[in-house]
Parts: C-alpha cells; sequence; structure tokens
C-alpha cells in the first residue's frame, strides 16, 4: 500500500505521524511510504532518517496526501479537506463530536476516517492513552506556570517554601482541583503533587474512587511532599465545595468518541478566586467547563473570564512534541501496519480497529458522533462488505 504522511500544520503542532522507526516497520511489510518535506523536523526527525527507514521525501503536502493511506497525528484543517478523496483511509485523531465542517467533508468525499480516540481494547484506549499521559502532566505544569504573577496569577508556587524547621511557618501551598480520575486526571494529580501542592480528585466511578484512595504512588507522594491528596465523589455539590478553594482546575472529563459534558457551570467558574487557573484537558471533544467558549492556541493559550485565566489549547501534547510523537508512535503503529497490510475490511476483524472507524464511503459509522451531531448513524459491519 502506498503511505502519505504529511507535515501537520495545525498551530505549534510539531509532532508526527510516523516516526523514522515506524517506517521501517511498514517498510518490512512492503508498504511505500512518501513523507512530506520536514514532517518530523518539529519532534527531531530529520528528511535523512525517514530516507534510511525506507520512506522516499515529497516536496509538497499534496505528493503527500495522494496516497491510498494517510498516518496523522491531529484532524485535519479545512485547509486539507482539498486532498480527500474517495477510498482514501485516514488514521489520525479524528475528535469529529463537535466538528461538523470536517465530518461531512469526510463523508462527502467518501473517506474511510479510522480514529485513534476511538479505539478500545479490553475496555481501555490504548491510542488515547499515550496522550492522556502527556496532556495530564503538562496540564499541571502549565497550571502552575500560570499561577505566576508574570501570567496575571495570584503569584503561588504551587508547593510553597517549607524550610524543614518546624518551629517556623512555611508559606502556604496551592490547591489543585482534579476532575476526573482516569489516565489524564491520574497523571495531572500525581505530576501536581510532585510539586508540592494539596490536590483533590473528583471521580464518578465507584470502583475507581476507591483505587485512587489506595494508590500507591498517591500515597508516597504525599508522604514525601507533606501535602494533602483528597479523593471524593465527582458531584455538582463536591464541585461547588471544592472550586471556591482551588488555585488550580483541571478538568478531564471525557466520553470517548462524543461531546464532553459541561461539568463545570459558569456559576461554578465565578466563585473562583481571582487569579486561579483552569486547564480544560477536553477542549478536543467540545470541553466540560462551560466559560471555555472557545479553543485557543499555544500562541495564545489563554484568555481571562470573571477573573481566572482559561487554557484550551487542543493539542497541548504538541509542546513536548519528541516525547509525545515517540509515546503515540510507538501505541499506533501496530495498527498502522495491520491496515496497511489487510485494508480496512480485513483489518476491521481486530474489533479494536473496527470501534476506530468513524466514517466509511460517505456514511457516519460511530454512534456518540451521530448523537452529537445529530447526523444519521450506519452500523460498520452492515456495510464494510
Amino acid at each position: 500500500m502506498k503511505i502519505g504522511l504529511p507535515k501537520e500544520i495545525k498551530n505549534n503542532e510539531n509532532r508526527v505521524g510516523l516516526t523514522p522507526e515506524a517506517v521501517k516497520q511498514l517498510t518490512k511489510n512492503k508498504h511505500q511510504v512518501f513523507v512530506q518535506k520536514g514532517a518530523g523536523i518539529g519532534s527531531g526527525f530529520t528528511d535523512s532518517e525517514y530516507v534510511k527507514a525506507g520512506a522516499k521525501i515529497v516536496p509538497t503536502a499534496q505528493q503527500a496526501w495522494n496516497n491510498q493511506m494517510i498516518v496523522k497525528v491531529k484532524e485535519p484543517l479545512d485547509s486539507e479537506y482539498r486532498f480527500f478523496k474517495p477510498g482514501m483511509l485516514l488514521f489520525t485523531y479524528l475528535h469529529l463530536a463537535d466538528n461538523l465542517p470536517l465530518t461531512k467533508a469526510l463523508l462527502s468525499k467518501k473517506v474511510t476516517g479510522v480514529a485513534y480516540e476511538t479505539m478500545r481494547k479490553d475496555g481501555a484506549l490504548p491510542l488515547l492513552a499515550p496522550m492522556s499521559r502527556v496532556a495530564g502532566r503538562r496540564a499541571a505544569i502549565i497550571a502552575a506556570d500560570f499561577m505566576g504573577s508574570h501570567h496575571g496569577g495570584a503569584g503561588l508556587l504551587p508547593g510553597g517554601v517549607d524550610d524543614n524547621d518546624p518551629k517556623k511557618v512555611g508559606t502556604e501551598k496551592g490547591l489543585f482541583l482534579v476532575i476526573g480520575g482516569g489516565v489524564a486526571g491520574y497523571n495531572a494529580a500525581t505530576t501536581a503533587m510532585g510539586l508540592g501542592t494539596n490536590v483533590v480528585i473528583l471521580e464518578r466511578n465507584p470502583q475507581r474512587i476507591q483505587q485512587l484512595k489506595k494508590d500507591s504512588k498517591l500515597n508516597a507522594l504525599s508522604k514525601v511532599f507533606k501535602n494533602k491528596i483528597t479523593v471524593d465523589v465527582s458531584s455538582e455539590a463536591n464541585i461547588n465545595k471544592w472550586i471556591s478553594r482551588a488555585d488550580a482546575l483541571i478538568s478531564t472529563v471525557l466520553i470517548p468518541g462524543a461531546k464532553a459534558p459541561k461539568v463545570v457551570k459558569a456559576a461554578m467558574v465565578k466563585k473562583m478566586k481571582k487569579g486561579s487557573v483552569i486547564i480544560d484537558v477536553a477542549i478536543d471533544q467540545g470541553g466540560s467547563v462551560e466559560t471555555i467558549t472557545r479553543t485557543t492556541t499555544h500562541d495564545k493559550p489563554t484568555y481571562i473570564t470573571y477573573g481566572v485565566s482559561h487554557y484550551a489549547v487542543a493539542n497541548m501534547p504538541g509542546a513536548t512534541s519528541r516525547t509525545a510523537t515517540v509515546a503515540l508512535v510507538n501505541a499506533t503503529t501496530p495498527y498502522a501496519v495491520e491496515l496497511a497490510n489487510g485494508g480496512i475490511k480485513k483489518a476491521s476483524k481486530n474489533i479494536t480497529i473496527y470501534e476506530g472507524i468513524n466514517t466509511y464511503n460517505g456514511k457516519l459509522t460511530s454512534k456518540p458522533v451521530s448523537e452529537a451531531l445529530k447526523l444519521a448513524f450506519a452500523e460498520a459491519k452492515k456495510i464494510l462488505i
């Protein structure tokens, strides 16, 4: 199969869909890979490394897109819709539930869209998890930075300063409120605790709540950094209880493939301290905070509402592009090889790949997306013939 690797064009998106090692795996399987010139530079991969792995470098996006299968990181932007063609297999993050124009473009051009974020394996999300880890950790670091007075924050160091003299009173610690105890939320919490701050995690799943309460890493960090970890039920009452005390709110609420629910209301945000920070990790799926009214970029990452900085960058992991690319491509490569080897019909026999099919032959095959966008749904197995 002929596979194209275009350069990402989203604002400050420096990740790339395939590493040279991934290209090597594809070429070993007798596939041809066409890499747009400079596609990997932002992640530290040179054109010569791709050539050594067996790829051919092409000078334009058009030439990279003009292939049977396209591997990317982020969803195509409107300037890329012109490259779509019937039968094209697009393997990338799509996040269609909050993107009607892209959905319509994929359907009208009969593109087969396989989305990383809806692929499931044993109840987990193997291609979403790596970026959830990166985004969660970055969220805590970004929140700590934007608490600084140079960003209009309250001027707090999350962990304060403790000189370990019991006779002296140290400076105050911050409080991070993390909504959602999944992969992103857990990584945000552990990173925040490593910064020395107190952390509250609100989670809906009773079993997950018990896991978090007993988690050895969270408890060890609390002991080492002398900070408090509180795990409680995610409810409107508990969000209201903690939000007015929080110096940073990190919301990681996500329903795979669906539009994120607005769990943090505007009235709650009004109660937050002036100079506090909100990071919405679910912005790719529309955001889970009511006052997140627009997506921001790495160039202009925040805006202020009710005296609170709102951070809503949709490609947060793109800033740590080398780490994020390697983590993502390590997870995607086996599926990319399987898709290239068998094509969508044969590869869809793998239930994980089947769950990733969002569009096929002009039909919308993701029920959560169809419900979010109010478009007709077609069951993939009934049309994959």
